[in-house]
């Protein structure tokens, strides 16, 4: 039988193994390494995996005992640029002629994550590179890495199978929901200054109170972010109204969905809806892969028209992780 080692630290990436275990169950026996402080084990406990899991500390010398005591076939990893887990596991792969495959998420710092630029920095590319969608396939082809190959999204397909139930029995109403992220704060760790891009969420709230109308929608709902705070926008509108409900049920109680770039922008255009990523900046550009014409930097000639709704179905992309076994196993 086959055994599948995998490993993720980020959200990100363990939210795509994790329900790629879940719908290849049948392929072979597979095995979950992670270190107990990780949004990976978090996630873990939340999809009831922990049957799976076996725990790692980020000391080489363990990681690779426990994967010698597994003997997998191969190994899957996610893909961070804070830090480098993974490469213990390459490492594995590499003196044990295994093989691996890496999984990109989002949209950003593909090279940087494998160590981009420092020197020999392609050292650390593995046998396979796994894109999540057609941009990130593209994205990760136009920066010249190798071996991209295209793998079924299963944590796409689980998030839509159960939007589809949320927006089944949830109306849309006349709201406008606004996805906050603590801009300041990151420009502030990022340049030492609140106003590094040229612009805070304050700006962008403003901007959404003061072009209302243009949006078609009676009311504003506010979705903030895990770490943004209620006074910045009770400062500029005291009458301001927060979310209590999970992100699919405020997508689907939603008509027009606004944000700066969050990635959950991106998850209310594909459920249909109009988007919109708003940046009052030259200086920064939007990372989530939205129709040009969803990308403003001004809202006076706004038009609710002008925005693109999805055309195709995202869950298209990629080959299943078992005919993928079967060609390289």
């Amino acid at each position: 039988m086959r055994k599948i080692a995998l490993f993720a630290h980020d959200a990100g990436g363990a939210e795509i193994l994790l329900e790629l275990l879940k719908a290849s169950l049948q392929v072979g026996e597979f095995r979950i390494f992670s270190l107990v402080d990780s949004p990976c084990y978090t996630l873990i406990k939340t999809k009831k995996l922990k049957h799976f899991w076996h725990k790692i500390t980020p000391e080489k010398n363990d990681i690779e005992a426990k994967l010698a005591l597994f003997k997998p076939s191969i190994v899957l990893y996610g893909t961070g640029w804070q830090n480098h887990f993974e490469y213990y596991f390459l490492d594995y792969t590499k003196a044990h002629n295994i093989p691996s495959v890496a999984f990109l998420d989002h949209w950003t710092n593909y090279r940087e994550r494998f160590g981009y630029p420092e020197k020999n920095w392609e050292n650390n590319l593995p046998p396979f590179i796994a894109a999540h969608d057609q941009t990130s396939f593209d994205k990760a082809k136009t920066l010249g890495l190798p071996n991209i190959i295209a793998i079924k999204n299963y944590a796409l397909a689980a998030q839509h199978k159960e939007a589809q139930s949320v927006l089944a029995n949830i109306p849309e109403n006349d709201t406008l929901l606004f996805l906050s992220e603590p801009t300041a704060k990151v420009a502030t760790r990022s340049f030492g200054d609140a106003y590094g891009w040229g612009f805070t969420e304050k700006e962008v709230f403003t901007d959404i109170l003061t072009f209302k109308k243009k949006f078609g929608c009676k009311n504003i709902l506010i979705r903030l972010h895990p770490s943004d705070t209620h006074e910045v926008y009770q400062a500029i509108d005291p009458s301001a109204t927060f979310s209590h409900s999970t992100l699919l049920e405020d997508i689907a109680h939603a008509k027009v969905v606004i944000g700066i770039d969050t990635v959950a922008l991106y998850t209310a255009y594909l459920l249909g809806k109009y988007v919109l990523s708003y940046i009052p900046s030259n200086t920064r550009e939007c990372c989530v892969p939205l129709p040009k014409e969803n990308q403003l930097k001004r809202l006076e000639h706004f038009k609710i028209l002008q925005l693109k709704t999805i055309k195709e179905n995202p869950e298209n992309f990629g080959m299943d992780f078992a005919l993928f076994l079967e060609k390289q196993l």
